[in-house]
């Protein structure tokens, strides 16, 4: 289990500018200013929990054989999505970085990217963690089958390269956060297509999660 954490050199700002437009509607725009040490992701409504206009993300890095990412989703993200997920205080988007030592996890994270063409994303991420000790052995149409998926379509989108290519943009992203291992987390704001924020590794007490997250919502006015 991984515990680094890399922590902003000064406190994260944002300012939500609130313009009204000559026809009478309101725009909201969040404006940031970035300190030394932030780092930054390209956001995406993708492979997300939460709402769209949620004013605090937690981008996680994950890998379907990695032991402790299991342990995230199975544990803490139930309770950060009762405390911030369910009342529209913060959106959680997946990425995948499939660890070189482990063979599956990469034709894993896949899978679940074809299971999301045919929305049913969440369901075969939970199922693909439910079943981790077994992911060598696995079958992944066989368990597109289990879950009502149209197999062919399935089939058709693994040997996709679109899919591989999103999986390396995914990696890429980790990369250029200074992500190497898994879980990670990086939680922030929206800012121009981008998460920008704080970045640390590890399986955490809930408690440091949600400082996380209410340091960041007490920047936006929202906590």
């Amino acid at each position: 289990m991984r515990h680094v954490h890399f922590r902003p050199l000064a406190v994260f700002t944002a300012i939500i500018v609130v313009a009204s437009l000559s026809v009478g509607r309101q725009q909201s725009e969040a404006v940031a200013t970035i300190p030394d040490g932030a780092v930054a992701v390209p956001d995406s409504q993708q492979s997300s929990l939460g709402e769209s206009e949620a004013p605090v993300v937690m981008v996680v890095f994950t890998d379907y054989q990695c032991a402790y990412c299991k342990k995230f989703f199975e544990e803490r993200l139930p309770e950060i999505s009762d405390r911030f997920v369910e009342s529209g205080q913060l959106r959680v988007v997946i990425r995948d970085l499939p660890l070189k030592r482990h063979k599956f996890a990469r034709p894993a994270a896949a899978a679940a990217a074809c299971a999301e063409v045919q929305d049913s994303y969440w369901p075969m991420h939970e199922s693909l963690y439910a079943r981790q000790s077994v992911i060598p052995e696995m079958e992944f149409s066989d368990l597109a089958a289990e879950l009502n998926l149209d197999v062919d379509g399935f089939d058709a989108c693994m040997s996709d390269p679109k899919v591989q290519d999103g999986i390396d943009a995914d990696i890429a992203a980790a990369k250029g956060a200074r992500v190497a291992g898994t879980p990670a987390f990086l939680i922030g704001v929206p800012v121009d297509g981008q998460v920008v924020g704080s970045v640390f590794t590890g399986f955490q007490p809930l408690s440091v999660y949600e400082a996380e997250i209410r340091e960041y919502l007490e920047s936006t006015d929202r906590s």
